[in-house]
């Protein structure tokens, strides 16, 4: 797919809390919200929202979380844990919906499924129609890893925070993608990095990342919240399953989706994590259909 560019307008939301980006990539149909995964960002979904875009099929809405991209960072006493994401993401939903701005669905990559999963079980009428890809929740812990989380998150806090590293090219940048998720092809490295960087006086680049994502997440649900959350879910819900992703690795993943009330899912041969920079034609048409099944 090489769809016609469109230079996104940038909006500010969570205006109330701390600003996050959301690109707006215009179009004349119903406004879907896009959120990535970690260490990612909203404009990662840029070829596939020019082309949903073009074709007025929808309104893509693509957000950069707190941290990322060109979102706003904490302060010292603040976090970047799934919940403060989560709180974001009602607020957003709230003031869209306050700004006249109807969100017909949500479409969520990875760490960005596992929020949107969370919020459509825990506040069911803020999200009808949601596409997960390659996510059904985050990971699960049981008692004895979930202290061993809050010893590593304490021993973390006390050290201080390395910056990411930079890189003497784009391409560097792309090699290093590319390292860090086995199977992704330079075609999707570069619509993940396209941007990510940000070039510094030296010459060299440095991602749009706050460097203090990184680190031990504090909680983990044990499995059976899972299950529990999932089986709360309200909302019309599509698994794009990719056939190298978690979804075929992580059993405990097919009990949550069969836990879902009303979903259905999509297996994608040969495509790996990463579906929305590495199978933007399957991608699209499956947020297409999502919105026809929806009318």
């Amino acid at each position: 797919m090489n769809p016609v560019p469109i230079t996104p307008t940038q909006l500010t939301v969570n205006r109330e809390r701390l600003p996050l980006a959301l690109w707006d990539y215009g179009g004349n149909g119903p406004a879907v919200l896009f959120l990535h995964g970690f260490l990612d960002t909203g404009r990662s979904f840029e070829d596939a929202a020019c082309a949903l875009a073009a074709d007025d099929i929808c309104r893509p809405l693509c957000m950069d979380w707190r941290g990322h991209g060109s979102s706003g960072r904490i302060s010292a006493d603040a976090a970047y844990h799934q919940l403060d994401h989560l709180k974001d993401l009602a607020a957003v939903l709230d003031e869209l919906q306050a700004d006249g701005i109807e969100i017909a669905a949500v479409v969520a990559h990875s760490m960005g499924g596992t929020v949107a999963l969370m919020l459509a079980s825990f506040a069911p009428d803020m999200i009808q129609h949601l596409m997960l890809v390659d996510c059904v929740g985050g990971y699960a812990a049981d008692a004895s890893t979930q202290v061993d989380q809050m010893t590593a998150l304490l021993e973390h806090n006390r050290r201080p925070t390395p910056p990411f590293r930079s890189f003497a090219s784009r391409e560097a940048a792309m090699e290093r993608v590319i390292a860090n998720n086995e199977g992704l092809s330079l075609a999707g490295a570069e619509r993940i990095v396209r941007h990510y960087l940000d070039e510094q006086e030296d010459g060299r680049f440095m991602v749009r990342l706050d460097p203090r994502l990184r680190g031990p997440n504090p909680y983990r649900f044990p499995e059976h919240h899972w299950l529990e959350i999932c089986g709360r879910v309200t909302a019309k819900v599509h698994l794009l399953a990719p056939e190298f992703g978690y979804i075929h690795r992580i059993p405990a993943l097919q009990e949550r989706f069969e836990k879902l009330p009303h979903a259905t899912r999509q297996d994608l041969p040969g495509v790996g994590h990463h579906v929305h920079v590495e199978a933007v034609t399957s991608f699209a048409d499956a947020v297409k259909n999502l919105l026809n099944a929806k009318a």
